[in-house]
């Protein structure tokens, strides 16, 4: 490996893949073991992720493995110093919940790599089946930004807040709850068939598509979609105004 940077002493730096393959195996037995029943993050991104997860289910690629360790070290810092109940699970109907905290209200914590500083859909999403398994209309969501906006021309006034917090507030709970189980029925029905067409991805959701990137499984939705294009946008289409 070419090094330019000039030390005050013999510095030779060599890869260490050893150290590498041991690191991704260790992570890979901590975050790839599959999970029983069905979590709450199993209906918030792409359900049909949700699926070919549970009946084909692939060891993390390295971008995936990142992300949770930095997340899961921030969680642990943060969780710390709130001084609420941390990690509190819930089950409601058949679905797993994992509270980063509560105190009065079910707190949710997100950490984003994103120049944005406004709440992502998916955050909102999940914090609201949470207060439906809370059975409470009110959550509060907290959110740590790891890099600081830039001056733009379209944004000359870049926001200096790298920590945000929100309360959020659900007045039609029971519309919440019928998205849960619309969602949870329709993940069990694909299970029992071991057919992720019968949910749907998130290909076509300007929202959420972003998830295709760096899915394991992305060929495999492809081909099904070039296979069944009609059953899998029928799918994929929102219902009631509901994106997937």
């Amino acid at each position: 490996m070419s090094d330019n940077h000039q030390y005050p002493f013999d510095a030779r730096i060599l890869p260490d893949p050893e150290t590498k393959n041991r690191l991704v195996t260790n992570l890979n037995e901590r975050f790839s073991e599959p999970r029983l029943g069905i979590h709450v993050s199993d209906l918030v991104y792409c359900l049909r992720q949700s699926v070919f997860r549970k009946i084909t289910p692939k060891p993390n690629g390295e971008c995936e493995l990142s992300y949770y360790t930095a997340g899961r070290g921030h969680h642990d810092l943060l969780e710390g110093l709130h001084g609420a109940q941390r990690e509190v699970q819930r089950d409601w109907e058949g679905v797993q919940a994992h509270f980063d905290l509560l105190d009065e209200q079910v707190l949710e914590i997100k950490t984003s790599r994103s120049a944005e500083r406004e709440p992502k859909r998916h955050w909102i999403l999940q914090l609201a089946f949470y207060c439906v398994i809370q059975n409470q209309s009110t959550g509060k969501l907290i959110v740590l930004y790891l890099y600081p906006q830039r001056a733009t021309k379209g944004n000359p006034k870049p926001s200096p807040d790298m920590i945000q917090t929100y309360t959020v507030n659900f007045p039609n709970i029971e519309e919440v709850r019928r998205v849960l189980r619309e969602r949870r029925d329709l993940l069990v029905k694909a299970l029992e068939a071991r057919n992720p067409t019968l949910v749907p991805g998130v290909m076509y959701d300007k929202d959420s598509k972003w998830l295709c990137k760096h899915c394991q499984y992305k060929s495999e939705c492809e081909s099904q979609e070039s296979n069944n294009p009609t059953e899998t946008r029928s799918a994929t289409k929102p219902k009631g105004g509901e994106n997937a």
